[in-house]
């Protein structure tokens, strides 16, 4: 199964579906004054294959005041390692611990760690959907408050 299909197997057959708006993202963009509705970020499915889950996050692209869209990110309650793997589109993994701050600049195909008690987002920039497969611990249990200190900007 090449990773195409494996995009399209993950988008019909899935355990999990959460649908990520902007109002479920308060707090995570500088400013969100003057947006108009309630647009939808992004989506994941999830496909559980105990211990792990494979996650395929589809987060659109466009931006909330010039800034980029990205996922709410978290961190691992549960110290475990996450590999994200860019399938299609154009994109930054950003991982944070304390003073540590890292953009990694996905490459399609290929796999970036997120290292035990990073905390770690996506951020789409640019004109596509950004798709990327995510493989961690099935009970690594994220924890979505984290206050994140760099911010991704459309020039």
């Amino acid at each position: 199964m090449n990773y195409i299909s494996t995009i399209k197997s993950l988008e019909r057959e899935y355990n999990k579906k959460v649908t990520v708006k902007l109002k479920d993202l308060e707090g995570s963009f500088k400013d969100i004054s003057n947006i108009e509705g309630n647009p939808v970020i992004y989506k994941v499915f999830i496909k559980k294959y105990s211990p792990i889950n494979l996650g395929l996050t589809i987060l659109n692209s466009g931006s909330v005041n010039r800034e980029f869209y990205m996922t709410r990110g978290h961190v691992h309650k549960k110290q475990s390692p996450e590999f994200y793997i860019l399938m299609e589109g154009k994109g930054i993994l950003l991982i944070q611990k304390r003073s540590i701050i890292k953009k990694i600049v996905l490459e399609k195909g290929q796999i970036a760690l997120v290292p035990e008690d990073y905390a770690h987002r996506l951020i789409n920039v640019g004109k596509e959907k950004l798709k990327a497969l995510t493989i961690y611990d099935e009970t690594s249990m994220p924890n979505y408050k984290v206050k994140f200190r760099k911010r991704f900007f459309k020039k």
